[in-house]
């Protein structure tokens, strides 16, 4: 057997062994937690880049603080605004450097002649973006705003969409737009969309040519084509009671 002497020994050498151990494992664990590796989560921003989200609110602070600014900030935040919408590869960027564009710049042809040329300025990013750009929102974007220029040359923006663009949505909101203007070219691009295949397009063509005409032939195309056409409409023929209730509709009891 072992002498008391022994054993304490060995108890001793059991115990420092197991202190040696707790005290690595702790040790390995504080310096693996301040140690980056491969697996952490690492951030995408590279410095001296906004994202998107940054550049939007940017945007949109501008748009906020331009309308009432003096002509050289508006001539500077117009440039930044371009520079935005020609750079970006996000749509939903260059959709909203054209809402400020609008807003900043589209009432500036009542002013001074330096305004004028910004208005013009900032026109010709909008009518690129409603006839050009590859995104079908940034479109539709261009030709509600366009209508804030109140001048011919966005009705034929506007008509040209209509006859061109290939999507429903951003036609639908060209109709929309064109209700601002009355004149013979308008009249004839409503009239045309009257005969479309698409209800939705076909349906907008009324309601525009009710603001632009200042008439009102409800929903009937019929009657919308002969005034277009010049004619004068068909009165509209309300049946009478005995005409809703003949005997053909009147219930059967059994």
């Amino acid at each position: 057997m072992l002498s008391m002497f022994s054993q304490r020994k060995i108890m001793l050498q059991i115990l420092t062994g197991f202190v040696l151990v707790v005290l690595l494992v702790a040790g390995c664990q504080t310096s693996h937690s301040n140690r980056k590796t491969f697996f952490e989560p690492r951030s995408d921003h590279i410095p001296g880049i906004l994202k998107p989200s940054e550049r939007i609110a940017m945007i949109r602070l501008k748009a906020k603080n331009g309308p009432n600014s003096d002509h050289e900030v508006k001539k500077e935040l117009l440039e930044q605004l371009l520079d935005e919408y020609t750079n970006s590869p996000d749509p939903i960027v260059r959709q909203e450097a054209v809402t400020a564009t609008a807003t900043i710049v589209a009432s500036s042809h009542e002013g001074s002649t330096g305004d004028m040329s910004l208005s013009q300025q900032g026109f010709n990013l909008v009518k690129y973006a409603a006839m050009r750009d590859e995104d079908p929102f940034v479109r539709r974007e261009a030709c509600r705003v366009i209508a804030d220029w109140q001048k011919p040359e966005s009705a034929v923006v506007l008509r040209y969409v209509i006859r061109n663009d290939g999507d429903k949505d951003v036609q639908l909101r060209a109709a929309q737009s064109l209700a601002m203007f009355d004149d013979k070219d308008t009249r004839e691009t409503l009239g045309a969309l009257l005969d479309h295949r698409q209800p939705a397009l076909r349906y907008q063509a009324m309601q525009s040519l009710k603001v632009c005409t200042k008439q009102d032939y409800g929903n009937d195309v019929r009657r919308w084509k002969q005034y277009l056409n010049g004619d004068i409409p068909d009165p509209v023929i309300v049946p009478s009671l005995a005409q809703r209730f003949h005997v053909g509709q009147l219930p059967v009891f059994y």
